[in-house]
């Protein structure tokens, strides 16, 4: 459940920086940049990762690279005022209605509520712009001290150890194929954290 959990809120999260650069632009957001960038997210009482950055450029360079139609949401705008603009998105297995205010200049709070189960508790979320970022930036990155980096931090001691075990793989191939993907996960984990 807490998996399933995390999963949605990292597609949203996503989703959510995208709308920065829809063509569904909402006047509340009229001061948000035009070229994408990076957007702080905080989700105040959703609990597990504390605050986390999503870049929008590299989301962008990660749906060229692997194009995937079956994702393709459609959104209308159902109130876009200067103060709360409210829409709604619909993919294949999803509708939310998504509630945006301004909280300060380049920042917005976001409610989305989940129109196939209206009793299930809206997520809350706070968006603010953070500057440019590129392609090759980590997609998302959290605070240092977040309760997750500090999981992954413990993580680290047993990917080195599963590197080490690597020399047991067989032939060469299957042996750099393992310290390949072993080293991939620690420089993943460390960048996520700002390492």
């Amino acid at each position: 459940m807490k998996r399933a959990l995390a999963t949605f809120v990292l597609g949203w999260l996503v989703g959510a920086a995208a709308l920065a650069a829809t063509p569904l632009n909402p006047k509340v957001m009229s001061d948000a940049p035009t070229t994408p960038g990076a957007w702080r997210m905080e989700a105040p009482g959703q609990g597990g990762t504390g605050g986390m950055t999503i870049c929008q450029t590299a989301a962008q360079a990660m749906g060229r690279k692997d194009p995937n139609p079956s994702q393709h949401c459609e959104m209308k705008m159902v109130e876009d005022g200067a103060s709360q603009a409210i829409m709604e998105v619909q993919c294949k297995d999803s509708r939310q209605r998504i509630t945006i205010t301004r909280a300060a200049p380049r920042s917005y709070f976001f409610t989305v509520q989940d129109l196939k189960d209206p009793s299930a508790r809206p997520m809350q979320m706070k968006m603010s712009y953070v500057g440019p970022c590129s392609a090759k930036d980590s997609l998302m990155s959290l605070d240092k001290d977040s309760p997750a980096c500090k999981g992954m931090q413990a993580r680290l001691a047993e990917i080195d150890k599963a590197k080490a075990s690597c020399a047991k793989a067989g032939d060469a191939r299957a042996r750099a194929s393992c310290e390949q993907m072993m080293a991939s996960s620690r420089a993943q984990m460390l960048s996520m954290c700002g390492q």
